[in-house]
């Protein structure tokens, strides 16, 4: 009995350590060969390395042929076909597909019922009218099929730019609006929430609307308050409960704070909106208070229902509560408190002047500005060099006088002789729309570029793009032909979208960070990323196999502490919250470093960790964590992991939270 007991208990152990030995092995002796060629983004020899023996490298060698240029389409269409993986359907989801080739996945479709799912991913982002077509023709095939997610979500995004018959349409959402599979009634109508398109069958909306009352789960009931409210505002509004709202799940209450200005001010809507502030989650509040302040007809009665609940209301979060005096009618009994509160933190100094902007005149308020210069922090001046374009857009056309203009001219300048990359990137918005520069300026503009660097200083170059087209075209050219000379390729694609012609060099050299292979063998297949945050720890399961070289840069700057004490600087309701930017903390710097992008193939789902880009290739330690579902994000960016423990964390972060201490965890499962 013991001799049993104790073959038991060494097992697991003995199964783990074999586990562990065959990743090290594969990430030690496999992968650096394969990324030599991913550095290159050598797609023959990438192809090569699909065929290998081990299943981790031929799915990481299609990953890496999401974002690596195909020359010959046709035979890879065949390469994908056989090996029918996620990850190479994937891969073939992001190359631009002519008529000839859709037609063959057409035809495909409709003869291999294996290789629809993978061909219904292709479709939903490549496709054109005849794949809508094909689809919709042989829906009843779609239905309770293994593809149907595919197919529904190709369906809804197809119909977001071409046309289905009215019957059609009809047939597909009386059935979609009955199901209570989240993730299949999310996929049928991602078309209608994401591209606003009307229902505009009145059984149809009605059956939509049942499903709010009779399915609890948010998912679909955050899907049915978009849908509704674009289609029937105001008798959605007057249908809708609000006895849970003040409860009621964090995205679902950003998502019904949303369509606060599709309706009219009433008594109904002051309830709602009453009860959305009293919800205990300061994103939810924050975004309702944004919404009623831009409501075009808001009863100024309700002053003092948000000074109650929010302005006044100590349990509130600073941010909230900056949120509040903004937007009331009349916030000057309480710039002495907004003052106290954006003290709390510098990334709140936005929220300050954004109140003095409505208050104070012009030029007191250009003072201010110019006071960052002197004695703020970078941080608040790059708050501050934000906050210009809404002056300039709150001027009238008298304000907007020479001596005025003279003023904000050498505020400009004082600005950009900072030479600090957030703040001049800040300020590019401000000088296009003003117009305050002059022909005589390009000189100086160009002076001020040239202190700048690639790929460092990338986003000051691709904002200056647009401007330098617009207003020095012909000084420009000769600049801008010599910043493609670099050969990067997201400033090059920037650049030619804005409308420049640029010559680029055929053989672009790049330069990685060369990951740390031993290093990552020893971490183990799923290590715990854990973010220990001003609201509570976040634990992120990380996979190291899908992405590797931001996974070891990832590591390094952990075990060095530069994430320790960096802000999340981007939250956006419903979608992302961002932060890890260890250079400047406002989301324009990172490590010095780059890593390739490591596209990955898995659904953009809540809870998904990503890598924030500036385009192909150029990633390093900024992170966001999904929100919600955004299926338009799939394939484009390196996701390193999911959130195994910390959601209801991460729902609570709001700009300028900190993460106070990073480090990471063994998984010994």
């Amino acid at each position: 009995m013991c001799r049993v007991l104790i073959l038991v208990l060494i097992l697991p152990i003995i199964v783990s350590c074999e586990k562990q030995t065959a990743y090290s092995r594969l990430l030690t002796e496999e992968y650096p060969a394969l990324y030599k060629q991913v550095y290159e983004r050598n797609a023959d020899s990438l192809l090569d390395f699909t065929d290998h023996t081990d299943e981790f490298i031929r799915a990481q060698a299609w990953r890496s042929l999401i974002n690596t240029q195909i020359e010959d389409l046709d035979t890879f269409i065949t390469k994908v076909q056989y090996a029918n993986t996620e990850e190479a359907w994937m891969a073939l989801s992001h190359k631009e597909l002519g008529e000839g080739q859709l037609k063959r996945l057409h035809t495909l479709w409709e003869e291999r019922s294996i290789l629809r799912k993978g061909i219904s991913r292709v479709l939903g982002k490549q496709g054109n009218q005849e794949s809508l077509n094909v689809l919709v023709q042989n829906f009843n095939e779609i239905v309770d099929a293994e593809h149907e997610f595919e197919s529904a979500l190709a369906i809804s995004r197809l119909m977001m730019n071409f046309e289905a018959g009215e019957q059609t349409k009809r047939s597909i959402l009386r059935y979609a609006a009955v199901t209570e599979d989240p993730s299949l009634y999310r996929a049928y109508f991602y078309g209608f929430y994401r591209g606003n398109i009307i229902v505009e069958d009145q059984q149809i909306l009605d059956a939509i609307w049942d499903g709010y009352i009779w399915v609890e789960n948010p998912e679909i009931r955050q899907y049915i308050l978009r849908i509704a409210f674009n289609a029937a505002s105001e008798e959605t509004l007057q249908r809708l409960p609000v006895t849970d709202i003040a409860t009621m799940d964090v995205q679902l209450a950003v998502e019904l704070a949303n369509q606060i200005q599709k309706v009219e001010w009433s008594n109904k809507l002051e309830d709602v909106v009453s009860r959305l502030l009293e919800h205990q989650n300061p994103v939810v509040n924050e975004t309702v208070l944004s919404q009623i302040n831009n409501h075009p007809a808001k009863n100024a009665d309700f002053d003092s229902t948000i000074i109650r609940l929010i302005v006044e209301n100590q349990e509130k979060e600073a941010s909230v509560r900056l949120s509040g005096i903004y937007a009331l009618e009349v916030s000057e009994p309480f710039l002495s408190l907004a003052k106290d509160l954006a003290e709390r933190n510098k990334y709140l100094v936005k929220k300050n002047l954004r109140i003095l902007l409505e208050v104070i005149e012009p030029s007191e308020y250009i003072t201010i500005i110019e006071s960052y210069a002197e004695t703020g922090s970078r941080l608040e001046m790059v708050f501050a060099a934000e906050t210009l374009s809404d002056l300039w857009g709150n001027l009238s056309t008298s304000q907007k006088n020479n001596s005025l203009k003279s003023e904000l001219r050498e505020l400009i300048f004082t600005y950009l002789d900072q030479g600090d990359r957030s703040i001049t990137y800040s300020l590019v918005p401000f000088i296009n729309d003003s117009g305050l520069l002059v022909a005589d300026d390009y000189q100086r503009i160009e002076e001020y570029l040239s202190v700048y660097t690639l790929p460092d200083d990338l986003e000051v170059y691709q904002a200056f793009g647009a401007l330098l087209k617009d207003k020095f075209e012909a000084n420009a050219k000769k600049l801008i032909d010599s910043l493609a000379g670099y050969g990067n390729a997201a400033l090059n694609n920037t650049l030619i979208d804005q409308g420049w012609d640029i010559q680029q060099p055929e053989n672009i050299s790049k330069s990685f960070r060369t990951p740390d292979w031993k290093r990552l063998g020893e971490l183990g297949p799923n290590p715990f990323w854990i973010l220990e945050t001003e609201k509570g720890t976040i634990n992120i399961e990380i996979n190291a196999l899908s992405a590797p070289a931001t996974i070891s840069g990832i590591d390094s700057l952990t075990e060095t502490g530069a994430y320790d004490d960096v802000a999340f600087h981007r939250v956006v309701p419903n979608f992302v919250v961002q932060g890890g930017d260890v250079e400047t903390g406002d989301g324009f710097g990172g490590p010095d470093y780059v890593v390739p992008t490591e596209a990955s193939s898995k659904q953009y789902e809540t809870g998904q960790v990503g890598i924030a880009s500036a385009g192909i290739d150029t990633e390093g330690s900024q992170y966001f964590i999904m929100l919600d579902w955004a299926p338009h994000l799939n394939g484009r960016y390196t996701i390193i992991g999911e959130v195994h423990a910390g959601m209801d964390v991460i729902e609570q972060i709001m700009v300028g939270d900190k993460v106070k201490k990073v480090y990471w965890i063994k998984n010994t499962d």
